[in-house]
């Protein structure tokens, strides 16, 4: 135990003190830090008439033209309406020389309107966000509407009480609200999936430079391999969790200091998710991170060239990559509860991931979600043991790079 804890130390001190992992921490917190402060520095400065760049676009210019036969006055008050904020609107007799207006930057856009039910859109460059097209169909289908209603006989006053008609509706979640937790969920999701992958290739790369040193031999030959495995990858997780621990508590902090003056609903809802959901996540981190750094500190301790180790982690990261298209594909479709899903809880690999965005977005059951967690606990020790085999075998390995034989051998060998 002695010798587990000197490694442990050794290692957890080797992160904390590396010149690289703490500017990274650093540079990280400071980014964040400049993020999430902006809206309330640009407040600042405008509170005290300092000049800025101005942010704030012009009116956006749209020309229409009416080729319908029906008065101008009705499509003008109806445009006139609905494109009442931040557009300017103007009408032309005819289109012959629209798309040319439009492509000169003239107008931004342009609707020309060929009858009471069709329309062409004329745009430059079509932004995936814009609602412009929407917004004049929704306009036409009403003056449509207005005009075959005024043709059977009925008053303005029941024309306008119809198409003010609106539906009333009331939503009841019983479980749980896949669009309120959606983005904390994929935030949380694609968090561990860089840190995860990230500190992996960490231990791959410590244990194939240190092999490639020759250290390892000396201290192979002192140490049990156990030991060696477990104070690595225990001493490197904890780093992790320190820094990110660190990452996110001063994310935290720095957002409840300027929360008043952040807008952004995305932002909003990761750090305005539940408390339960945030544990969740660490736990899911600490036991994703001791899964995946064994099988990337054995395949590390591998490869008998640097140049080997992308070839050696390649099935772990196609593993590793597999659950996370998973979580984004049920999350994207809803089906967080599938068959899929419910088989993944159970495989250790799959289920640091597929078991939080379950809990997030699904309906998972308690029983559940603590045999996977044991499964999970049970197969780390089990990963443990056996990467310290190969580990033992692997550093002491130069030449070729061992097959999947030669790895087989390496498990039957007594340590």
């Amino acid at each position: 135990m002695k010798q587990f804890w000197t490694i442990f130390e050794f290692e957890l001190r080797g992160y904390l003190k590396n010149k690289l992992f703490i500017a990274m921490t650093v540079i990280i917190v400071l980014v964040i830090a400049g993020i999430l402060s902006f809206p309330r520095l640009t407040g600042f400065l405008k509170d005290n008439n300092i000049d800025l760049p101005s942010s704030e676009k012009e009116d956006k210019k749209i020309a229409i033209c009416n080729k319908t036969g029906l008065e101008d006055e009705i499509f003008e008050q109806s445009f006139g309406s609905a494109f009442s904020d931040g557009y300017e609107i103007s009408f032309l007799e005819n289109d012959k020389t629209i798309k040319r207006d439009v492509k000169s930057g003239q107008y931004d856009s342009a609707i020309i309107l060929e009858s009471p039910t069709s329309f062409k859109y004329v745009v430059e460059t079509a932004d995936m966000y814009s609602t412009e097209a929407q917004t004049a169909s929704h306009v036409l289908l009403n003056v449509h509407r207005y005009v075959l209603m005024a043709q059977k006989g009925m008053t303005e006053a029941e024309i306008a009480e119809v198409l003010d008609s609106n539906i009333d509706y009331d939503t009841i979640v019983t479980g749980k609200d896949q669009t309120e937790s959606f983005l904390y969920t994929y935030a949380i999701i694609m968090v561990l999936y860089m840190v995860l992958l990230l500190y992996g290739q960490f231990v791959s790369n410590g244990v194939a430079a240190e092999k490639s040193s020759r250290a390892m031999e000396v201290l192979i030959t002192s140490a049990k391999s156990i030991n060696l495995m477990f104070g690595k990858v225990l001493g490197a997780g904890s780093a992790g969790l320190i820094q990110l621990l660190v990452i996110l508590g001063s994310a935290y902090g720095f957002y409840h200091l300027n929360e008043d003056y952040v807008d952004n609903e995305i932002i909003k809802s990761i750090f305005n998710m539940p408390s339960d959901v945030f544990l969740w996540s660490v736990l899911f981190f600490i036991l994703g991170f001791f899964m995946y750094a064994f099988m990337y500190g054995a395949a590390g301790s591998l490869a008998t060239r640097t140049e080997d180790l992308n070839t050696l982690v390649m099935p772990i990261t196609v593993i590793y990559m597999a659950a996370f298209m998973l979580c984004v594909f049920g999350m994207t479709s809803g089906g967080v509860d599938n068959t899929a899903f419910k088989v993944c809880t159970y495989l250790p690999t799959f289920a640091p991931m597929i078991v939080f965005v379950r809990i997030c977005m699904g309906e998972i059951k308690t029983y559940e979600i603590i045999i996977s967690i044991i499964i999970q606990i049970i197969s780390i020790g089990g990963l443990g043991v056996i990467c310290a085999k190969i580990y033992r075998a692997g550093v002491m390995m130069y030449g070729n790079t061992p097959k999947p034989k030669d790895i087989i051998k390496i498990l039957k060998m007594k340590d």
